[in-house]
């Protein structure tokens, strides 16, 4: 069984429409399914459209939390009430051809996720500059490539959402997070849906935002279990920088007879060594806890067992 979890949370196209879009896909698939929506917020005329679709003897869960969470708490709350031993995410507007979904599931065999990626883009040209730039930096960041992890089409054994926390921003990043614990990931092309052409420009603020869930999911990916290798090292340059520049400045003091009283440099190389050795011990603060909750923690996934 697949449960279908639906978010409607910053936008949505109409919700009986869509409705009847994603059963059509589910029902050609040939699997027992349930559709949940969650109403993330005051969405009153797609909670209106919800309703008249239960009213009409439709079989579909709808979830609504008390304010705005956020997508992550979103699909978290309507992962709680599902049942079925796989899990699907769609978003809440047209993003690819439903007709296409069915390509997902031939590949469950051999992955516990399956992500789509919209092909061929045909949105605007700044959309896809923007995709290219974000994908880029990941890239670069984590040493992980995607091609589109701002496709909302996901599918899932539910294991590996019971195994990684999703909060904050973090649901764009599923396939990073799920990769690091291990997870086979599998990457589906998926035609674009053609009511999909709108440009998308956000406030300076979200860019700042998803930069900061992008360091955030870098630490994750690389220095959870291993933070003094980041803050030793970062601490240690800052502090050899600060180290030389007093260095400097003293033997230009016994050697040359350089004046230290007027010189602005020294506090600044103090600067850096005191940043540099606090900076380190933050890193081996890091170390001590990790080693005293190591075995509470799991950061791997067992495929299989033969005995």
């Amino acid at each position: 069984m697949v449960s279908l979890v639906v978010p409607i949370t910053e936008r949505h196209d109409d919700i009986c429409e869509l409705y009847e879009a994603y059963k059509k896909a589910l029902s050609n698939v040939g699997m027992k399914y349930e559709i949940i929506f969650v109403i993330d917020g005051d969405f009153d005329q797609a909670s209106e459209s919800l309703k008249t679709l239960k009213e009409k003897g439709e079989p579909l869960v709808i979830v609504k939390l008390a304010r705005t969470f956020g997508e992550a708490v979103a699909l978290t709350a309507g992962i709680q009430v599902a049942s079925g031993d796989y899990i699907m995410t769609l978003p809440a507007y047209h993003q690819v051809e439903t007709a296409d979904l069915y390509k997902l599931f031939s590949c469950l065999d051999v992955s516990d996720l399956v992500i789509g990626y919209r092909w061929p883009r045909i949105d605007s040209k700044l959309n896809q500059i923007q995709t290219k730039l974000f994908h880029g930096i990941v890239k670069s960041m984590t040493g992980i490539s995607f091609r589109d992890l701002g496709c909302s089409v996901r599918l899932m054994k539910k294991r590996v959402l019971e195994e990684i926390s999703l909060y904050g921003d973090l649901h764009r990043f599923l396939p990073l997070l799920a990769h690091k614990r291990g997870f086979k990931i599998k990457e589906i092309a998926l035609q674009q849906s053609s009511k999909e052409k709108q440009v998308r420009t956000y406030s300076f603020g979200v860019y700042i935002r998803r930069l900061l869930d992008l360091l955030t999911v870098f630490f994750l990916v690389k220095f959870t279990r291993k933070p003094l290798r980041f803050f030793g090292l970062t601490g240690s340059a800052i502090l050899a920088s600060g180290f030389s520049l007093v260095s400097y400045l003293v033997a230009g003091r016994l050697f040359g007879g350089l004046a230290l009283r007027d010189r602005p440099m020294l506090l600044f190389g103090i600067l850096l060594i005191v940043l540099g050795i606090q900076i380190f011990a933050i890193g081996l603060i890091g170390e001590i806890i990790i080693f005293t909750h190591a075995r509470e923690t799991r950061e791997y996934t067992i495929e299989e067992i033969i005995e």
